[in-house]
């Protein structure tokens, strides 16, 4: 990165307020941030932005405690991810090329401008999109269709034909379209069913590293545009997943659920098979479905109940310890009053 604040501003929409011809080669915390770097602060750490060593300040206005040249705009985060953005594209520049250690397979329809890194292997009838980065020990299966402008880090698996989006990126160890968990007691044994459908992955899409989405028994497991997967996040045989959704990590979806567009799910929630989730629906961490949940509100708990009796009901738990005293000591009076009792009678 070396842009200068004038062109910073331009590139964010922003208006300099300082020396507009001020160069920042870097992008940085507040607290890390050195004379030679770029930060930001919302309204509420404005105060702390003071105390910053940063040559200059994404911020959304002035104040007389800002010494520092600034770019005054509305959403200074939003902003200063516009420019990391640009720092993260220079970092990620690479020598487009088909390595000589790369296995291609017959029918394979490669597009423009493509990397694809040693080991990688290339299955029969697949198809990748122009400037597309295949990376180091990625196995793409036979007939998979792989969009424009995807990133595929090592050690990625696609099964055979899954299809992929534009612009979808997945980190590292990831697997799509793996067996759905699909077992049918017969005899008392365990009688795998063919899983033969396959995953769909729409345009946007990002899946962090560990990931697993498994393929439909029969039909179509799906993750709409513009959802992002955290690390470690399970979707089980033909799941829908709506468009824009965000899981956070260890969120763990069973198979059949349909989660409609823009839903969150924290840390660690998930749903049993075969529920619906509304649109815009809130899980908070450790919270898991049990039934259909209505869209645009907040769930908590195991089962999933709205957030403000979730919190409720945790509430009272913490008097549990206490109240379970209180009652053993009015268990003893009310012993001790039918003694008394008999004793008169």
């Amino acid at each position: 990165m070396r842009y200068t604040l004038a062109e910073i501003a331009a590139k964010v929409g922003g208006e300099v307020i300082g020396d507009k011809n001020l160069v920042l080669t870097g992008i940085n915390s507040l607290e890390a941030a050195t004379a030679g770097e770029l930060s930001f602060a919302e309204e509420k750490f404005l105060k702390k932005a003071a105390s910053s060593k940063a040559g200059a300040l994404l911020v959304p206005r002035k104040t007389d405690d800002l010494l520092q040249p600034l770019i005054i705009c509305e959403q200074p985060f939003r902003a200063a991810g516009q420019i990391m953005m640009e720092v993260d594209k220079a970092a990620q520049v690479v020598d487009y090329h088909i390595d000589k250690a790369a296995t291609i397979g017959k029918n394979v329809s490669l597009g423009d401008n493509l990397h694809i890194g040693p080991g990688a292997v290339i299955g029969d009838n697949a198809v990748i999109g122009d400037n597309s980065r295949i990376y180091a020990n990625t196995y793409i299966g036979r007939g998979v269709l792989v969009g424009s402008d995807c990133c595929i880090y090592p050690g990625v698996v696609i099964r055979e034909n899954c299809r992929l989006g534009n612009r979808v990126i997945i980190h590292p160890n990831s697997v799509i379209g793996s067996d759905g968990f699909g077992f049918l007691q017969v005899g008392g044994c365990n009688v795998k069913i063919p899983q033969i459908g396959s995953v769909i992955i729409e345009d946007d899409v990002e899946i962090g590293a560990l990931c697993t989405v498994n393929r439909a028994a029969l039909d179509k497991t799906v993750v709409g545009r513009g959802t992002k997967l955290d690390d470690h996040v399970h979707l089980g045989h033909g799941v829908k997943v709506g468009h824009e959704g965000i899981m956070c990590a260890q969120v763990g979806i069973s198979g059949s659920v349909s989660i409609g567009n823009q839903v969150m799910l924290g840390p660690r929630s998930g749903a049993i098979d075969h529920l619906k989730l509304g649109d815009r629906a809130r899980l908070m961490g450790n919270t898991i479905a049990a039934k259909d949940l209505a869209g645009d509100q907040d769930y908590g708990g195991i089962p999933a109940v709205p957030a403000k009796q979730a919190l409720r009901q945790m509430m009272a738990a913490t008097h549990l310890p206490k109240d379970r005293g209180r009652l053993a000591t009015l268990e003893k009076k009310v012993r001790d009053l039918e003694k008394l009792l008999q004793l008169k009678g």
